[in-house]
C-alpha cells in the first residue's frame, strides 16, 4: 500500500499551503507527544499544565485554561486530577479570596521534567537534518506566526466572536 502522505503524492495546492503543513505537523507532534506523556502517567492536556506551571508562577485556572487553549472548564478537570495526584497544589490568591493560585509541586516538577527529556527527543528527531541556520530560526519564525493568527484566547475578543458566531451558523 501506498502512502498517502508520501510528498510526491500529496496534491500540489495541499502541499504548497502553510495551513496544511502546519495541521499535518500539529497532528504528528499531537500524536508523539500523547506517546511519550502517557509513558510517565499524564496525558497532554496535563503534560501542557505542568508545562505552563514550569516558571513557579501561580497561575489562576483561568489563566492556565488561555494559555493552554481551552475553556476554563476543561482545564478545571485536568487540574483536578492533577492536585489529587500531587502534582499540582492550589494556594490563596493574596488579593481575592475567590482566586485560587495553582503551583507546580516537587512531584509535579518530577513528572514534567521526564516527560521533557522525552518531548526534547522528539523535537531533536523533527530538526535533524537541518542546517543550524534553519533550526535557529524554526521557533522564531512559528512564534511570530502563532501571535500573528493568535485571536481569541489572547484576547481579541472579537476575533473570537467571529469564530463563534460561524460555528453556530448550520
Amino acid at each position: 500500500m501506498t502512502d498517502p502522505l508520501d510528498p510526491q503524492r500529496l496534491p500540489r495546492a495541499a502541499a504548497a499551503r502553510v495551513e496544511y503543513v502546519v495541521q499535518r505537523l500539529a497532528r504528528a507532534l499531537g500524536r508523539s507527544t500523547e506517546a511519550v506523556v502517557a509513558r510517565h502517567g499524564v496525558s497532554v492536556p496535563g503534560y501542557r499544565v505542568l508545562l505552563l506551571l514550569s516558571d513557579q508562577v501561580p497561575r489562576s485556572n483561568a489563566e492556565l485554561a488561555r494559555l493552554a487553549f481551552v475553556t476554563a472548564q476543561a482545564t478545571h478537570l485536568v487540574l483536578t486530577e492533577l492536585v489529587e495526584r500531587g502534582l499540582v497544589e492550589r494556594g490563596d490568591h493574596p488579593g481575592n479570596r475567590r482566586i485560587r493560585l495553582l503551583r507546580l509541586t516537587p512531584a509535579g516538577a518530577d513528572v514534567l521534567a521526564a516527560c521533557l527529556a522525552d518531548v526534547v527527543a522528539v523535537e531533536e528527531r523533527l530538526l535533524a537534518g537541518l542546517p543550524a541556520a534553519e533550526r535557529d530560526v524554526l521557533l522564531p519564525v512559528l512564534t511570530h506566526a502563532a501571535g500573528v493568527l493568535s485571536g481569541g484566547f489572547f484576547g481579541d475578543a472579537d476575533a473570537e466572536r467571529a469564530a463563534a458566531a460561524l460555528r453556530r451558523q448550520p
